[in-house]
């Protein structure tokens, strides 16, 4: 049975209405990856962020800067960056003119290592690092073909309406029925199934909204039918490749907070 890795808490090809096409990786794999990151943390890092956090795991704090964003509008650019398929990589000048996902989580992992700054300024960046760097895995936050990321392309499954970017967002994973748990559950059993972690925790993070824009351009958009009513087909084709994103999130987080709190090693 085609069981994907990521999924989120509203279950969009579940009956009802869908979420609101907001841009937002949803919340259970924000949740999943920060748990599975935290894991993986030496213990100076562990105390790195309990010291910033307090009681507060990552995981609840990786939906924070989502929770925010209505509060402040201006952060909304952070959590995307629109590169185009048609272009292979991402130009600061034309890309991110006013700030977006790159500039926002560079900004912040600087804050964040920086210990001449306040806690509750590094409290606060490490929130945002975290969620960012989950963000910025997403395909359709980086990757765009004049479409919103794929909120302007309407798709329709089993007769529910629904946009490409929602798809990816959360409505792909929602019939394999894994809660959070499983879900931390599968996403380590992936990452224990490797041998290429630490390469994988390598590059900066330009390197990897290229990678997901790669991703974008590749899987998301070519393997749409061209009526755009999705079939299980279209899971079945671009699973892997959301799969190995929410691996690659997990173990990227891991390493850049490895980097700003721990010993500096991946």
């Amino acid at each position: 049975m085609f069981v994907p890795l990521l999924m989120a808490t509203s279950l969009i090809f579940a009956g009802g209405s869908g979420p609101t096409p907001d841009g937002r990786w949803g919340g259970a794999a924000h949740r999943a990856i920060a748990a599975v990151a935290e894991a993986r943390l030496s213990d100076r890092a562990a105390a790195g962020v309990q010291a910033l956090l307090g009681d507060t795991t990552l995981a609840v704090a990786s939906t924070w800067a989502d929770e925010v964003r209505s509060a402040r509008p201006a952060t909304a650019p952070w959590h995307y960056v629109n590169i185009s398929i048609l272009d292979s990589r991402y130009v600061e000048a034309r890309d991110c003119p006013a700030g977006c996902v790159i500039s926002a989580a560079e900004t912040q992992l600087a804050i964040l290592a920086d210990t001449s700054r306040s806690r509750a300024e590094r409290s606060e960046a490490l929130k945002w690092v975290v969620h960012l760097v989950e963000d910025l895995h997403m395909p359709l936050h980086s990757g765009d073909r004049g479409d919103r990321g794929g909120n302007d392309v309407a798709l329709t499954y089993e007769g529910r309406r629904t946009n490409l970017h929602a798809v990816w967002d959360s409505g792909m994973f929602a019939e394999a029925g894994l809660d959070e748990v499983a879900l931390v559950a599968r996403i380590t059993d992936r990452l224990g199934r490797r041998t290429d972690l630490r390469g994988m925790a390598r590059g900066t993070v330009a390197d990897w909204a290229n990678e997901a824009h790669d991703v974008s351009r590749d899987v998301a958009y070519p393997r749409l039918p061209a009526s755009l009513a999705l079939d299980r087909g279209y899971f079945e084709h671009v699973a892997d490749a959301a799969d190995l994103q929410l691996v690659r999130a997990s173990v990227r987080l891991a390493a850049v907070l490895e980097r700003a709190l721990g010993a500096g090693e991946d």
